[in-house]
């Protein structure tokens, strides 16, 4: 746009009070603003701007172009509908910090055109590297959507501690730490360990960074002597394959910490690593975090109500929350797993703690960190309370792709107003989640939009109910939760043919017991950090498939499905689709001498099937889903008829999923 046409624009803008809108200006009513997607982008081929809508533009019709230099790489038109618009365009940059701008002209305004300008960050591909999705919320580690759920905790980090929470179903540990160039190897002890093990770290800088936190202040450091052991620090440590995001202010609204200086602390941990996500929790009043923007890449807030305040404060503030940032920042919330002292003269119940987590998630909390946890029955006290967390670790890891969804969903109201509830669609399947607000059983009804009869499955109770109408009746408990199920597009049963499977939940769809495969025993390898949940977010066929990692090389765990029958003399084929993570396999990345993370392994990355002690059979899986088939015969010299087992191992270190067992007699 020339200097003539922006001055004859900004007279007719200031003679009808509607202002040309530049990005860096201050946010006003009419005022249209853009943004990435994605923190960055790396290996995608395709990505997508969110252009932020004004109230009176979103039923009017648009003409929106986006721009770098000369060059169009998207353009739209029509009714927006929405206040936050998806322009697609394709990725075909190479690493650079590039000038975006989006030209939008209004047909109700001729004449009038509105200036946006953003800057779209491609950065060459780590293997560890962590985006955060703004649409959603979420984070996307490892190439699939991730939704951290874990905890706070102390230094040192208790050797046992990661294997004991991640079998448990916990994604995340972030230890409060002093950061002590002679404590630097207790710090990659328990890093090294969380690689292995699979779970991440919200990396703790507090000391050398924003301050704050429990037992991390370090006495008598010079700011430049902070700078250079924060630098070193992001160094030693930012590519980790343990590494999530780095921490760098604890409640500085509440210690007088200006959003200037830790603007200053996020430029300096952005330039030495522009991979992982920077974060700030917030104390009361929580939409201070405002004034913060500039300075984080996550919000965090830690309402910690109980029990002079009602559970309701943890949703109040994830709603806070989501309207000021909805697709700006992804937003965690730190729920209170903690009292009997200082301010708070108890615990939260078991009840409490659930429905604190679950008002937070349907308001849109895209994390969840409880705070603190020291084991076995420290923080919380009640183990009982603990091993509550720990279930709805499980409920959230099987939600995760709903969670994130980017699926425009089927809208849900409550009758009650002591219910709160929300939906999501991923896949063809609508889930609804509902909490209950108040230290009492309610019996409610749910209305859904756009659905009349059917059946819906409460996910986490194995049970059923009707869907009339389009409307849900049930129970909810003092303070619980529930989720619903529903297929809107029901999926057609493809038989198998003539060959019965012998497996029992050959898919792994039997949710009975949320997380976890059904119809198997697990025998343990000598790991006791060994895992084996089930993923929604990676599967062959159906909406599942088991996941197992294996920590340390020939330490894994056994899965033995349930027996079945074979026959003296008769051959049988076995047939599993597997794949692998190549890029999780362990690294030494932390130039310790003595580090207990290997060289990139040269050892493939072996599974075992085995039929009983009549056959066994190695295969290497890799990136891509792919079926590996083997054949065994039963020898005619045994018993005419006994029960076996199928036994799935996974001696090779690293992380696999397996999908549609089948052992079949070949007739």
């Amino acid at each position: 746009m020339n200097l003539k046409v922006f001055r004859t624009c900004l007279l007719i803008s200031f003679l009808i009070f509607l202002p040309i809108v530049i990005f860096c200006q201050p946010i006003d009513s009419l005022s249209f603003t853009i943004i990435s997607r994605q923190s960055f982008y790396s290996y995608e081929k395709s990505g997508e701007f969110l252009l932020h809508i004004p109230g009176p533009f979103v039923k009017k019709h648009l003409s929106i172009s986006l721009n770098i230099g000369e060059e169009i790489i998207a353009s739209w038109n029509g009714i927006p509908g929405r206040d936050i618009l998806r322009l697609p365009f394709m990725l075909n940059m190479i690493p650079s910090v590039i000038k975006v701008e989006a030209t939008i002209k209004a047909a109700s305004s001729p004449g009038l055109i509105y200036i946006a300008k953003t800057d779209l960050v491609v950065l060459s591909y780590k293997s560890n590297e962590v985006k955060t999705d703004r649409f959603t919320g979420g984070l996307i580690v490892n190439r699939l959507p991730f939704f951290p759920f874990g905890f706070y905790c102390y230094s040192p980090v208790f050797p046992s501690m990661p294997e004991e929470e991640v079998v448990k179903g916990f994604n995340l540990m972030s230890p409060y730490q002093k950061i002590d160039p002679e404590t630097i190897n207790e710090r990659k002890a328990y890093m090294d360990r969380c690689a292995e093990l699979g779970m991440k770290v919200h990396y703790n800088l507090l000391p050398v960074s924003g301050g704050g936190g429990v037992g991390s202040k370090i006495e008598g450091l010079s700011d430049e002597e902070k700078r250079k052991r924060l630098v070193a620090e992001i160094i030693s440590f930012r590519d980790h394959p343990a590494l999530l995001g780095w921490y760098i202010s604890d409640e500085p609204n509440g210690r007088n910490i200006t959003p200037d200086k830790l603007v200053e602390i996020y430029k300096t941990v952005k330039e030495n690593d522009p991979w992982h996500p920077v974060s700030i929790v917030f104390m009361a009043p929580f939409i201070t975090a405002k004034k913060y923007s500039d300075a984080l890449d996550i919000v965090m807030a830690d309402p910690y109500p109980i029990p002079d305040y009602p559970a309701t404060m943890a949703g109040d503030v994830a709603g806070q929350l989501r309207t000021e940032f909805k697709g700006k920042k992804p937003f965690w919330i730190v729920p209170q797993a903690f009292g009997g002292g200082e301010l708070w003269s108890r615990e939260p119940t078991i009840q409490e703690v659930r429905s604190m987590t679950w008002q937070s998630i349907i308001n849109g909390a895209t994390g969840i960190q409880y705070f603190v946890r020291q084991g076995l029955n420290y923080f919380p006290k009640s183990a009982a309370t603990w091993s509550e967390c720990g279930r709805m670790a499980i409920e959230v890891a099987e939600l995760t792709p709903w969670l994130l969804s980017d699926e425009e969903t089927l809208p849900v109201d409550s009758y009650s107003r002591n219910v709160i509830v929300t939906s999501r669609i991923h896949n063809g399947k609508l889930i609804i989640m509902a909490v209950n607000k108040i230290n009492e059983p309610v019996s409610t009804s749910f209305r859904v939009t756009g659905l009349y009869n059917g059946q819906a499955r409460v996910l986490f109770e194995n049970r059923v109910v009707s869907l009339k109408g389009g409307v849900i009746t049930d129970q909810l408990a003092a303070f619980g939760s529930q989720v619903y199920l529903i297929n809107i597009k029901p999926e057609k049963q493809i038989s198998d043919g003539l060959n019965a499977n012998l497996i029992i939940d050959s898919g792994f769809e039997d949710l009975s017991g949320p997380g976890l495969p059904s119809a198997c025993y697990a025998r343990p390898g000598g790991d006791r950090g060994a895992t084996y949940f089930l993923d929604t977010r990676e599967y062959f066929k159906g909406n599942h498939s088991l996941r197992i990692i294996t920590p340390k090389e020939n330490k894994s765990l056994a899965i033995r499905f349930f027996p079945f029958s074979v026959k003296a003399g008769a051959s049988y084929t076995i047939s599993i689709w597997a794949k692998s993570d190549p890029e999780q396999r362990n690294f030494s990345v932390t130039n310790q001498e003595k580090s207990r993370l290997y060289v990139k392994k040269e050892i493939p990355q072996y599974v075992e099937i085995l039929l009983g002690e009549f056959g066994r059979a190695r295969f290497i899986p890799d990136k891509e889903w792919r079926q590996y088939v083997t054949f065994v015969t039963i020898p005619n010299d045994t018993l005419a008829k006994f029960k076996t087992n199928l036994i799935l191992k996974m001696p090779g270190q690293g992380i696999g999923w397996f999908d549609e067992v089948k052992v079949t007699e070949d007739k």
